[in-house]
């Protein structure tokens, strides 16, 4: 699965708290003040990429839905944009889930593999990728993919975790 993680977080992404991030990643809610990030908003104050995330090879076609998460582990705030949601089968209206409660969306088959990513990206600071089963509440599995980058500051220590998620191809 080749799926590289893009530098930009969507326009239109909720926070855990409920905030909405602008496209400059400025919060229109009035208690996120950005103050725990860079300029534009993201955890480590870097640039963001104009052209946005990508998933898949340009020209190719392929507009399957994006989703986009971070995890800011200085700060605990989360991030998803609303195709996240979507693939992952939650209400946002009860906020993003944490990286603790990520698994509870997993059949417990599919848990190891998750727990592998999370350690490669975490502990290890690389980048991770697989293909999970999404449990719907219908009891309905759903094939996503997923790509994970840890986010490092100066010393190398992961700071944060951004992952894409698109649905899987179908077999």
């Amino acid at each position: 699965m080749n799926m590289p993680l893009g530098t930009a977080r969507p326009p239109d992404t909720v926070t855990v708290d409920g905030a909405r991030a602008g496209a400059d990643g400025t919060g229109t809610d009035s208690a996120d003040d950005g103050s725990a990030s860079g300029t534009d908003g993201r955890v480590d104050g870097t640039a963001q990429d104009p052209s946005g995330p990508h998933l898949g090879k340009a020209g190719t076609g392929d507009d399957r839905a994006v989703g986009s998460a971070e995890w800011d582990l200085l700060t605990d705030r989360v991030r998803w944009d609303q195709a996240t949601y979507l693939l992952l089968g939650c209400d946002p209206g009860h906020g993003p889930l944490s990286l603790d409660r990520l698994p509870d969306r997993l059949p417990e088959a599919d848990r190891p593999l998750l727990r592998r990513m999370m350690t490669d990206a975490l502990v290890h600071g690389r980048p991770a990728a697989g293909t999970l089963r999404i449990r719907r509440p219908c009891g309905r599995h759903d094939h996503v993919e997923c790509a994970g980058e840890p986010v490092l500051d100066a010393d190398g220590t992961v700071t944060a975790l951004r992952m894409l998620l698109r649905p899987a191809p179908s077999a």
